[in-house]
């Protein structure tokens, strides 16, 4: 039952604080409490939350009372993506900016969030953009029912997405069929070599690593992991370690057919005392040169990921198989795999 206590202030007048405590068995009490200038206001007030807290999860709900969406992504951030790579911490970030962030977790709304969609939609992004959002909002409420026992309403998030997906405010990326011409990886290469003179023992090997990424099909990431002791001359194989994978972020070590253009760019690799890496160079500054490079060059979108996208294309144009190709680029499967095929006719291999 409330209580209701007549409290004289220092002007003379009289509040009433109503407080409500529920003794439940086994877990600790639930007590609140709030002021009110006026007795009629805390009865009214202490009889309607009673009855609030009595139903199912009432008092669950009240546990949670005042915690944001923001607050949320903030225990988020700091329980369960501390290894997250940095797009996804940022995508996560910059939803703490917007409006959406500062709603009350058990008050969030399908239409809360469809008004988010339509607000990102109509400020020119893009619905593979939104959908990240929408996504790491679900991952978020979905971590926040399951770990914290937080009153999220689960069914009204699925509404919203199944509204905004119809409605066309998300979706998936367009499958990416950029490839280098011949003309702008000879660009590329003489800019790295002009660079190169300058400044011989200062730079990363950028013509190397350029070349070795189509020869192997690796990415920035995984170059920079190889090491010596991976390496298997005779079998013409290398060990890939933390392997990208969907679900599996460290420990996904896999084994990978070398070609011979991809072999020799390792044997001339110098081998550094104290240094077990082949290609012992920061993967973000690979990136950083490469951006740099191609906009010296004048070479529009051209990402460094493009050049595993090309190599898996040569392999299918100098005539391997499915199964074959994936022994080299490493594809989980053929449905990820053919998304990086966009073959050259003049250049397949006639049998």
């Amino acid at each position: 039952m409330a209580t209701i206590r007549k409290r004289r202030k220092k002007d003379g007048s009289f509040s009433y604080m109503a407080q409500i405590r529920i003794a439940r068995c086994g877990q600790p009490d639930h007590s609140e409490s709030r002021t009110f200038p006026k007795k009629a206001m805390a009865e009214e007030w202490a009889k309607r939350r009673e009855l609030e807290l009595m139903q199912p999860g009432g008092i669950l709900t009240a546990k949670w009372r005042g915690v944001t969406l923001n607050d949320a992504f903030e225990r988020y951030l700091h329980e369960f993506a501390q290894d997250a790579g940095c797009s996804k911490r940022m995508t996560i970030q910059q939803l703490q900016r917007f409006p959406i962030a500062r709603v009350k977790i058990n008050e969030l709304s399908s239409e809360q969030i469809t008004e988010h969609a339509v607000m990102r939609k109509n400020s020119g992004v893009k619905p593979a953009t939104v959908n990240q959002d929408i996504v790491w909002i679900g991952i978020t409420l979905k971590t926040a029912a399951a770990a914290w026992k937080m009153p999220v309403n689960l069914n009204d998030f699925e509404a919203a997405k199944l509204l905004l997906r119809s409605k066309g405010l998300i979706g998936s990326p367009a499958a990416r069929s950029r490839r280098p011409t011949d003309a702008e990886l000879e660009k590329i290469r003489a800019y790295f070599r002009r660079s190169q003179r300058i400044r011989p023992t200062a730079l990363i090997p950028m013509e190397d690593i350029m070349d070795f990424a189509i020869a192997s099909s690796r990415r920035r990431e995984e170059i920079t992991r190889i090491q010596w002791t991976d390496l298997d001359d005779e079998a013409m194989t290398c060990w890939v370690r933390d392997a990208k994978h969907p679900r599996q972020k460290w420990g996904n070590h896999k084994r990978f057919k070398l070609t011979h253009d991809a072999m020799a760019i390792i044997k001339r690799q110098p081998r550094a005392a104290g240094e077990d890496r082949i290609f012992p160079y920061n993967p973000k500054s690979i990136g950083t040169r490469w951006q740099a490079t191609t906009a010296a060059c004048g070479i529009e979108d051209l990402r460094f990921h493009d050049l595993r996208h090309e190599a898996t294309s040569r392999l299918f144009e100098a005539g391997y198989e499915i199964v074959e190709v994936q022994q080299f680029t490493l594809h989980e499967s053929w449905d990820v795999l053919k998304r990086y095929t966009h073959l050259n006719p003049e250049k397949l291999v006639l049998r």
